[in-house]
């Protein structure tokens, strides 16, 4: 079939872009899967498998589609006006009171669906070939996510780290100093990234809020690192006990340091391979996409 892919941001990207990088995804394993698919995109976005629909602004909800499109996909809200079989995925939390969802809304993880009031959710899934993988760890940990958010928990990762003396990069956003052994060194994309990921001991995620899926935790498991977080939103979905260790508090937390070595990276990556890639993803919304086309769902215009 005929897909199209929406997306506000332009494709692909370096560094920062949790979603677009899963819309390229998707669009690579659709395509891998024999579908035709089109991605409509801002100007200067492009792709090694999807046509681009370029966009004409942001704020442009409308498009032509393609001859023969039996279903548009929407990563953006609000969603583009079209006539045809449409979803969107939602990655986000409600950030207004009184939204109303379009029909035909899914969400990144169980729990994040159940805080929608919806039981209709699927999994992100990555590019596997993206990503190295080591069983051999160098001497620090990672923390990788946006230092500006609070609610990500960079603080309590550098409290931790002061607590037990051991090295800690801070990778995402802005650059600062603390110590010889707590660095930051911003956002990182690419190689660099691949290589932080595969070499760190573990990757600390001691978020305070509801993570709707957590796009990290699938990319430090290919890479054979394991995971040490506080168990809220979808972390219980995909960090597993033989994968890392959910802690409450930061006693929890420093025991869990403090047996990082019992994880097995092949535990690790395994877990994505058979749960988090990008086929599986393109396979989950498939059968979704199969789903509306019969019932006939035609977005409103």
């Amino acid at each position: 079939m005929n897909i199209v892919l929406t997306i506000r941001d332009k494709i692909p990207v370096k560094k920062y872009g949790g979603t677009e990088r899963v819309v390229v995804w998707l669009a690579d394993a659709l395509a891998k899967k024999g579908h035709g698919v089109f991605i409509a995109a801002p100007r200067g976005s492009t792709s090694t498998s999807a046509e681009i629909i370029e966009l004409k602004s942001r704020r442009d909800l409308h498009f032509s589609l393609p001859a023969g499109t039996a279903i548009v996909h929407n990563h953006v809200v609000p969603v583009f006006q079209v006539n045809a079989p449409s979803l969107l995925t939602f990655h986000w939390v409600i950030g207004r009171p009184g939204f109303v969802f379009p029909p035909n809304t899914f969400f990144l993880s169980r729990s994040h669906a159940a805080a929608h009031g919806s039981t209709r959710f699927v999994y992100n899934g990555l590019d596997p070939t993206q990503y190295l993988f080591s069983e051999k760890k160098d001497d620090y940990f990672l923390f990788l996510s946006r230092v500006s958010r609070s609610s990500k928990g960079v603080d309590r990762a550098i409290a931790l780290a002061k607590r037990m003396g051991f090295k800690l990069v801070i990778a995402g956003g802005y650059k600062f100093t603390l110590s010889r052994k707590i660095r930051s060194i911003g956002m990182v994309g690419g190689r660099e990234k691949a290589e932080l990921l595969a070499n760190a001991r573990a990757l600390l995620f001691p978020i305070s809020w509801g993570e709707p899926f957590g796009l990290v935790l699938i990319e430090a498991l290919c890479s054979g690192t394991p995971v040490i977080a506080t168990p809220l939103g979808a972390v219980p979905e995909i960090v597993t006990p033989d994968t890392g260790f959910l802690c409450s508090d930061p006693a929890e937390m420093e025991a869990a340091v403090e047996r990082i070595g019992e994880i097995a990276p092949l535990a690790c990556r395994k877990r994505v391979l058979e749960h988090f890639t990008a086929e599986i993803m393109a396979g989950n919304y498939l059968k979704v996409y199969e789903q509306i086309i019969a019932q006939g769902a035609i977005a409103p215009s």
